[in-house]
């Protein structure tokens, strides 16, 4: 999968679901299916949208309980269209972002920098609100990020040296 193809099937599937939230879910599912048709891996690609999702539910789903984070639709415990980004960006860790799966810091800094980013550029654009100050919100979601962040790299990195199948594990007959 080309590098630029990724992060722009993201980035669309971002604009889509904040700018019309429902149903730019829906929009984003043709773009989900061509980042696994083009994608060479696929498994690992599915395997981080499980994770990514579930850190999704909690992690937003918190922030939105704890008043953090004002949602423009309903949705429990988040919005489809929040979920579907979560699974968006699911499909950067072993693709367009797999140069940092080793880089500590970079992971730190991308995370502190790049998660409250996002959640700002959907509050600009009318999907979400911060109901506490602008700075402590964001201050609270630097810090969730530069823990998510990391540990999402983590996990991809581990998880792409994982077997695919439980048969092509070592010391199992075929």
């Amino acid at each position: 999968m080309s590098l630029l193809l990724n992060i722009v099937i993201y980035q669309t599937i971002w604009f889509l679901c904040v700018l019309f939230g429902n149903l730019g879910a829906l929009l984003s599912l043709p773009l989900l299916a061509l980042h696994f048709a083009l994608s060479d891996k696929k498994a690992a690609d599915a395997r981080m949208m499980v994770i990514l999702g579930t850190l999704g539910l909690i992690i937003d789903g918190s922030l939105r309980a704890a008043g953090v984070l004002a949602l423009s639709s309903w949705g429990w415990p988040i919005p489809l269209w929040l979920a579907t980004i979560w699974l968006g960006l699911a499909t950067l860790p072993h693709h367009s972002l797999w140069w940092m799966r080793s880089r500590l810091f970079v992971n730190i800094l991308f995370g502190a920098l790049g998660g409250p980013l996002a959640y700002w550029g959907g509050m600009q654009l009318g999907a979400a609100s911060f109901p506490l100050s602008l700075e402590y919100s964001l201050l609270v979601l630097a810090a969730v990020w530069a823990v998510v962040w990391p540990l999402v790299m983590f996990l991809a990195g581990r998880k792409e040296s994982e077997p695919d199948t439980l048969l092509d594990r070592p010391g199992n007959i075929q």
